[in-house]
């Protein structure tokens, strides 16, 4: 087996602002496993929210490709010695997926038919709009011909939410889902945000409202809440728990958060046992990520997976989007 890294620079189409930072390009990692004459790609989309940085996968993935035996032949063997280390989640499910991809391709089989879970070829998805100035959110909609889709996620702060909702309500027909973000602290700020809003009907779910180390609030929150509560941030690597069908009514998965297709599958049907609704989302990513997404969607109550519409050129061409609906083009 031989291992490789490659960092990708990802100009976007437009700047991503959220409640905490701002960027118009994303750095992405591609892992590559090359066995023989078969080659396959896992790609690491980190993120600063969770500690993780361009000099920290650098530095695991060294430590990763001089420690890794060369005589594994299962994904489990890949999870145990990736847990044994302190990864980066983003990187684990590079290293694992780039990994799982190999078997897929060797047996002859789709990732699906390997992780147990029925394939899906096309799914439609919401488009995420950024942080924007409220003069620019109707010019937003039209210049990017976002009346295609039939739900628009919307980013806010807790000083232009409720204007920003009511403009994009304006501008757009269809359901609206609304991305906090973690920018409120209290359970009543929240709840004056949404007693203002004008039509709760086209309020699809209202995503991590509260930060994530706001346990007593989220709780609050979620015992009076009218719409429903999605986590996100809450929600990494850990097991879905009593805890967040407390908190929330959904939960946000993410392969780059979950660090392992099995992980992700399991907290998918750990929040299913709990009566919570389910959505599979993703970081900015290429299609080759959000292809690996749509290995795990089958059967969830939401999806979000536009990273790779928010690219200016997507370098894989895996996925394509028509009328809000993507199609994959890989088999794997």
């Amino acid at each position: 087996m031989k291992w490789s890294l490659e960092e990708i620079e990802l100009p976007l189409k437009f700047n991503w602002k959220l409640s905490r930072n701002e960027t118009y390009v994303k750095h992405n990692f591609i892992v590559r496993l090359q066995v023989d004459e078969l080659t396959t790609c896992g790609e690491v989309a980190f993120n600063t929210r969770y500690e993780e940085s361009k000099e920290r996968i650098l530095r695991e993935f060294d430590e990763f490709s001089r420690d890794f035996p060369d005589d594994v032949d299962s994904v489990e063997d890949v999870m145990k010695f990736c847990s044994g280390r302190d990864f980066c989640k983003s990187l684990r499910f590079g290293v694992e997926s780039a990994f799982v991809h190999y078997m897929a391709l060797a047996t002859d089989r789709t990732v699906p038919e390997l992780l147990g879970v029925p394939f899906m070829s096309s799914a439609p998805t919401s488009f995420s709009l950024p942080i924007l100035d409220i003069s620019e959110i109707e010019d937003f909609i039209v210049d990017h011909g976002l009346k295609r889709f039939d739900v628009l996620k919307v980013k806010v702060n807790k000083y232009s939410a409720l204007s920003t909702v009511e403009t994009v309500f304006n501008a757009f027909s269809g359901k609206v889902r609304i991305d906090g973000n973690e920018c409120w602290e209290t359970a009543q700020e929240v709840l004056d945000f949404i007693g203002a809003i004008s039509d709760l009907s086209r309020i699809e779910f209202l995503e991590q409202p509260i930060r994530s180390d706001c346990h007593n609030e989220a709780k609050k929150l979620r015992d009076l809440s009218p719409v429903l509560l999605m986590a996100d941030e809450s929600l990494t690597s850990q097991d879905v728990t009593e805890y967040y069908a407390e908190r929330f009514h959904a939960v946000n998965v993410k392969l780059m958060k979950a660090g392992s297709y099995m992980k992700a599958v399991l907290q998918l049907r750990q929040a299913r046992e709990l009566g919570l609704k389910t959505m599979v989302g993703c970081m900015i990513e290429t299609s080759l990520g959000i292809s690996s997404a749509l290995n795990i969607s089958y059967g969830t109550d939401f999806l979000d997976l536009d990273g790779c519409l928010l690219l200016k050129e997507d370098p894989f061409k895996l996925i394509l989007e028509e009328n809000g609906k993507l199609f994959r083009s890989d088999l794997h």
